[in-house]
């Protein structure tokens, strides 16, 4: 009698855990997707690593089952990061939103929070009534009631999100940390994505790919579903995470990122609002606490609609219970790709205190168009850094890098009619690369890469001289150029301009720069200026009466910049806009130029390029490997031939050497001491690089002609 009581509930259990992975082997049907979620989850969660033993000791003939409750693998570190006592993430609702896009994609159920926190217990309670009907007794092995009471109350107390988070955690074969941002963003993705383990109510959502998949080129992921049936236990989240071989660009950290369990695809990287990458659960925890001490607002429009409702990452809601409720905003990011700002109207602010700007204040943006996307910046540089810049570009005698006549085009030096400005490039100086490592904060990158960014070009416009209309997107529909410029696809492009206006021009002084798409910020419809009433309003005035030509391409720029968006260099402004949309295809609207000065005062402004994946000339650069090839057989030199790698090594024999650090010029580079790994730098001919022990230069080196070069100490 009690061996075939045993053996029942041997076989109840069995065939609960059957139910749960079945999705995996066999083809779903209603129940497996939409009830053993709701029970047979829930009954693990409580009841864990639930094992069935005899008791020889026992010599009545009570049918007797032990359940030992052990706590997951991860569950004492995780406890260790968000406290014993108190989940930060109760009363805290995840609302996930797709890369750029302002309204939510996927909500945490309202109601769930507080279903779950006692569905663990009454899960087990359940068990132990089936069992019952069995006529079969649970024994906790623990003898003392208390810490029986103890472990459950344990369970009880997580919330959904730690629930979630700690079983996905269990599916992973490799040891996890969550110090280990890589780790965290597989973690998540599982456990945003997972159908059976989800805390959103709707799994099956608008979270799903932005981009129409090409029937000749299936996803890797239907391929795997076909053979296996797997992806019918996860959310479309998970295809939009991972865009598929031939739409993920390939970024330095690529061969860090954690697949994901079974499906082995990649994961999302999840940000802030304020593009605030989130890099451990520490952090996850932080901000979790941050929203609930916050009071939590919303921005709504001028019509007052619930539509144009935008809401910071924290805001309030209720639960059925009409209980006060926080939400905590994630955006979630492609593998491969980058972060892009959501703004949902004009006017609205992103406050971003991770941050600073000169003598520590903090930056802040101000949406000044939707499309194209338009930001104004605020404390982003000072007059200083703006003189340093501008004084170091007359300085510079570098063929390469010196100010000359403004080019275009992909590669080579190209003189075009229409761009008549005068530009140089700062790649190492010290301003430069405070700038250039702050535009990639706030870009949303938790490290800076070199390999990502351009030079910041310094540019001079003098009195007529101005900049058609263009894209700062590189376009090479023919693939003829080595480097692969297709950023929707796996290439690499620049998708994000951040400029600088270093002098100070009056209204009417020309200058500004023209976004062609675009119209001034409040302005109505019927208010909109076409560009022949525009030019007639130009010549009427006489601003530019014996400057510029009739029917010239300038007239017709200064003729837009007082018709369209525009905006009106001053010094120490900045502006942020986006060149690519979120999936990596060409924003056509960003279409963009220079007006014409029309004064004696020339204007100078200086940009920051910013890639999406690697730029030409870094090692790991996309390349059209057709083009490489082609080149190679008729022995023309690669592109970038201008560009040198230089590899400095420590050799160690050098005492004197062990704390060494190199600079460029007086431009802190990196640690060169005996620990340090050799540092791969792209430079230019000329360029002179200086190793400095305590302070004191004690080498220097000067790069030659050759392609590949190495300095050793």
């Amino acid at each position: 009698m009690s061996t075939r009581a045993k053996l029942g509930g041997i076989c109840l259990l069995s065939y609960a855990i059957g139910v749960l992975l079945s999705p995996y082997f066999l083809p779903t049907d209603f129940l497996t997707v939409n009830v053993a979620p709701l029970f047979i989850d829930k009954l693990l969660l409580s009841a864990q690593h639930i094992s069935i033993t005899n008791d020889d000791a026992l010599n009545n003939e009570e049918n007797v089952v032990e359940l030992e409750l052990t706590p997951m693998k991860y569950e004492a570190p995780y406890k260790q990061v968000i406290g014993d006592d108190d989940d930060p993430f109760h009363g805290v609702d995840i609302v996930l939103h797709r890369n750029g896009e302002p309204d939510p994609c996927m909500r945490q159920q309202q109601q769930q929070q507080s279903q779950l926190d006692g569905d663990a217990s009454s899960s087990f309670t359940l068990l132990e009534k089936l069992l019952e009907r069995l006529g079969v007794t649970i024994a906790n092995d623990n003898s003392d009631d208390e810490a029986a009471s103890s472990t459950a109350s344990s369970k009880e107390s997580m919330s959904p999100l730690s629930q979630s988070i700690l079983r996905s955690t269990e599916q992973f074969a490799k040891p996890l940390s969550f110090d280990s941002k890589y780790d965290l963003d597989a973690t998540l993705t599982h456990a945003f994505a997972t159908n059976t383990q989800s805390i959103f109510s709707n799994a099956q959502s608008s979270c799903g790919p932005t981009w129409e998949q090409d029937p000749t080129k299936p996803h890797y992921l239907d391929q795997v579903n076909e053979n296996y049936n797997l992806l019918s236990s996860y959310s479309s989240l998970l295809k939009y995470c991972d865009m598929g071989i031939d739409r993920t660009p390939i970024q330095p950290d690529h061969n860090n990122l954690v697949r994901l369990a079974q499906v082995k695809s990649l994961p999302c990287t999840f940000h802030t609002r304020e593009g605030l990458r989130v890099t451990s659960l520490s952090m996850l925890v932080e901000l979790a606490r941050e929203v609930k001490s916050d009071e939590g607002e919303c921005e709504v429009g001028d019509n007052n609609e619930e539509s144009d409702q935008t809401c910071t990452s924290s805001s309030i809601s209720n639960d059925s219970g009409g209980n006060a409720r926080k939400e905590l905003h994630l955006y979630a990011v492609s593998a491969g790709r980058v972060f892009m700002f959501a703004p949902k109207h004009v006017g609205e602010v992103f406050e971003l205190p991770h941050v600073k700007g000169p003598q520590g204040l903090p930056v802040s943006l101000q949406v000044m168009s939707l499309t194209p996307r338009v930001f104004d910046i605020y404390n982003f540089f000072n007059r200083d850094e703006s003189a340093a810049i501008v004084d170091k570009a007359l300085k510079e005698t570098s063929e390469t890098h010196k100010m000359k006549r403004s080019s275009t085009g992909a590669s080579g030096y190209n003189l075009n009619s229409k761009r008549t400005s005068e530009n140089g490039f700062d790649t190492h100086g010290k301003e430069a690369q405070i700038v250039k490592r702050r535009c990639m904060d706030i870009l949303g990158f938790d490290e800076y890469e070199e390999s990502l960014t351009d030079g910041l070009q310094v540019l001079r416009y003098n009195k007529t001289t101005g900049y058609f209309p263009h894209l700062d997107w590189i376009d090479d529909p023919r693939k003829k150029e080595e480097h692969n410029f297709d950023s929707a696809g796996i290439g690499s492009n620049r998708f994000a301009t951040i400029l600088l206006y270093m002098s100070d021009l009056e209204a009417g002084d020309g200058g500004e720069t023209l976004f062609s798409h675009g119209w001034p910020a409040g302005q109505a419809e019927e208010e909109h200026v076409q560009l022949d009433d525009a030019i007639d309003a130009l010549r009427a005035s006489g601003d530019v009466e014996g400057i510029l030509k009739r029917d010239s391409w300038e007239e017709k720029m200064v003729a837009n910049c007082r018709s369209r968006l525009a905006v009106r260099p001053h010094s120490s402004r900045a502006v942020l806009f986006y060149s690519q949309h979120p999936d990596g295809s060409v924003d056509q609207s960003s279409l963009h130029g220079g007006c014409p000065v029309i004064t004696d005062q020339p204007k100078w402004a200086a940009n920051l390029w910013a890639w999406n994946s690697i730029r030409g000339g870094f090692p790991g650069s996309p390349k059209n490997e057709h083009v490489v090839e082609k080149n190679r057989a008729a022995n023309k030199s690669p592109e970038n031939d201008q560009q040198k790698h230089a590899t400095f090594i420590n050799d160690k024999s050098d005492e004197s050497m062990r704390h060494a650090q190199l600079f460029f010029q007086d431009t802190f580079w990196g640690n060169y001491g005996f620990g340090d790994p050799p540092l791969g730098i792209n430079t230019f001919k000329g360029h002179k690089w200086h190793v400095r022990v305590d302070g004191e230069v004690i080498k220097s080196f000067t790069i030659g002609r050759d392609k590949k070069q190495e300095f050793h100490i």
